[in-house]
């Protein structure tokens, strides 16, 4: 019996640490998301500013200092919608990193004479794979 206690909090352990861990991931793709966002943002507001300081300085404004606005405008559009992807992607591998950490641990643990039993096979049974991944 006490042994299957010893497995059962193993077992708990090993879940709290799995969901701190995507926890974390996420905090980071968030972070990453607004960083990008804000950079974006900031490009085109100091392209819009400079191209609008332009327009009003002249008495009539050129088609072309009218397009180079609507140009950036595109521009900060088509980047603003790489964000999302570049987010998932970015959260994606902050997951793969820390799998390939637990693989590296349980095999490190399997050398060691003394080591417990990882909990992912306590059970016999393998940790899930997830499913639907960000395509870059």
């Amino acid at each position: 019996m006490p042994d299957s206690e010893q497995t059962r909090e193993d077992d708990l352990r090993q879940l709290l640490t799995d969901a701190i861990e995507v926890q974390l991931a996420a905090l980071k793709a968030g972070i990453s998301f607004w960083t990008d966002w804000i950079e974006q943002t900031s490009d085109f507001v100091q392209s819009a500013t400079k191209t609008l300081s332009s327009i009003n300085a002249d008495d009539t404004p050129t088609k072309d200092s009218l397009l180079a606005l609507v140009d950036a405008g595109r521009a900060s559009l088509r980047s603003m919608t790489d964000i999302p992807r570049n987010t998932a992607t970015k959260f994606i591998e902050e997951l793969d990193k820390l799998e390939a950490n637990d693989a590296v641990k349980q095999s490190s643990s399997k050398s060691s004479p003394n080591a417990r039993t990882s909990p992912k096979k306590a059970n016999g049974r393998p940790r899930p794979k997830r499913a639907g991944r960000a395509k870059a």
